[in-house]
């Protein structure tokens, strides 16, 4: 069966918030949503191969099957099942758009100790 787990920082007020929203949202019950805090290096290396607390603690990661989705492509991938959100989510493949996205979630990472 594929492994869906979203994983965040569940010591970051922003990165639990948006973890909360998103399993709010999300209408694909096979998402586990998942602190990368609960879990020892081992258990995130069984995850992902590439996953280790470091990269974590930086970014969110949704990690579908072998495919490893960070930050905003993270979220990205989780909008074709959020409610309310599925319809409009094609608008986050359109030319500059992952690059606005990254620079918001990087400009939200900078200030989450203040959100």
């Amino acid at each position: 069966m594929e492994q869906n787990v979203f994983l965040y920082d569940g010591e970051c007020g922003f990165c639990s918030s948006l973890a909360s929203k998103l399993l709010k949202l999300s209408l694909d019950k096979n998402v586990k949503f998942v602190s990368f805090r609960d879990l020892s290096p081992g258990d995130l290396k069984e995850v992902h191969p590439s996953l280790e607390p470091k990269l974590v603690a930086g970014n969110v990661q949704f990690v579908s099957g072998n495919m490893r989705y960070p930050g905003f492509f993270a979220v990205r991938k989780l909008s074709h099942s959020l409610k309310g959100w599925r319809w409009v989510s094609p608008l986050l493949y359109l030319p500059l758009v992952p690059l606005l996205g990254m620079l918001s979630m990087s400009l939200l990472k900078s200030i989450r100790s203040k959100v």
